[in-house]
């Protein structure tokens, strides 16, 4: 296993960008890398290019009022300006937090500017706005990665999982974009299919494997439900533990959480949080926040739009705050369900 995901790192980062002949981004992420280990720069940072979606699905805190920041988009200068500030600190950047990307009509634009600057630009898409006029788009944008969500091989099992999706017209956008790639004979972007397993999908596991192989993408993602009760009310969660938390025992033996009485706990709790470590958040007005599940931007760091991260992140303060959250020291950090 541990073979199997140090190749995926190194074509990902090493293998596909010599092969296309930019040596840029290899060296970029060999430099991260060693700053990372040697000095403690975060390496990979989350930009927030929005904080609204378009579906209403139940277990997500978005599209339920949860965040109390006012609804907004990143503007293209925001980003050049936020990328422009971080280059030099980080490698990877995920271009999604709390939102939709293809919300954002410059997200693409955003992508071009992040592989510019040698970047390794990522998206997480519900797929649902992923026509086949966006699939081109995004064939063409320099997107290094793109994971796309499929919980459900049915149409029942899905469509109560991601409300407000249909179940057929996002299985044709999935297939389009993997079918495109493959005739265009693009080593990129990376497309992973991501599967959150929950009661009205745990008996799909082998037929979501099996579709992973028929569309060819580049890796199946089967992720673990989880709610953190950072977010949620203890009579949300076990209300939507109830409905949602797959009850088989097949899959009990295989994720972190656990069901205990009307709420979810992590099995083994981990003493420290290497996320906070290694990775920065930027919310949509620039600030740096601690952690991507601090929602409403109540641990901030400071502000990227205004200072450089690299004097935010080795600022005395912020070292403090850094080394609580690797303790898991916070409120936030209790409530967490990351593992």
């Amino acid at each position: 296993m541990k073979f199997k995901h140090f190749y995926f790192v190194l074509k990902r980062h090493i293998l596909v960008p010599v092969a296309e002949g930019n040596l840029g981004k290899p060296w970029h992420f060999l430099v991260a890398v060693i700053k990372r280990k040697l000095f403690g720069y975060p390496y990979m940072a989350v930009i927030e290019t929005g904080n609204f979606c378009n579906l209403k699905c139940p277990t997500c805190p978005t599209p339920h009022n949860k965040i109390t920041r006012t609804k907004d988009l990143m503007s293209l200068e925001n980003f050049k300006k936020v990328v422009d500030n971080v280059k030099d600190s980080v490698y990877i950047a995920l271009l999604y937090n709390t939102n939709e990307p293809f919300l954002n009509p410059d997200i693409l634009k955003m992508a071009q500017y992040a592989n510019k600057n040698n970047l390794y630009a990522s998206i997480s898409t519900n797929a649902v706005l992923l026509n086949k006029q966006k699939t081109e788009e995004v064939l063409s944008s320099g997107l290094d990665e793109i994971i796309v969500c499929l919980d459900g091989t049915t149409k029942e099992s899905y469509e109560q999982f991601r409300v407000g999706a249909n179940f057929e017209l996002v299985l044709a956008n999935i297939r389009n974009l993997c079918e495109r790639k493959q005739a265009l004979k693009l080593r990129k972007p990376f497309i992973e299919l991501q599967f959150i397993l929950n009661k009205f999908n745990q008996d799909e596991v082998e037929s979501i494997k099996a579709l992973a192989k028929e569309l060819q993408v580049d890796r199946l993602h089967i992720k673990p439900f989880a709610l953190g009760e950072y977010i949620y009310s203890k009579e949300e969660i076990k209300n939507l533990t109830e409905k949602f938390f797959p009850d088989t025992e097949k899959y009990q033996s295989k994720v972190q959480l656990e069901k205990q009485g009307d709420t979810l706990k992590m099995k083994t709790p981990p003493r420290i949080c290497s996320l906070a470590k290694y990775q920065t958040v930027i919310l949509v007005d620039g600030s740096l926040s601690m952690c991507c599940y601090d929602i409403n931007g109540n641990y901030l760091y400071g502000n990227v739009l205004d200072k450089k991260l690299k004097d935010i992140w080795f600022s005395d303060e912020v070292k403090k705050k850094r080394a609580q959250a690797e303790k898991r020291g916070y409120p936030l950090c209790r409530g967490c369900c990351t593992y």
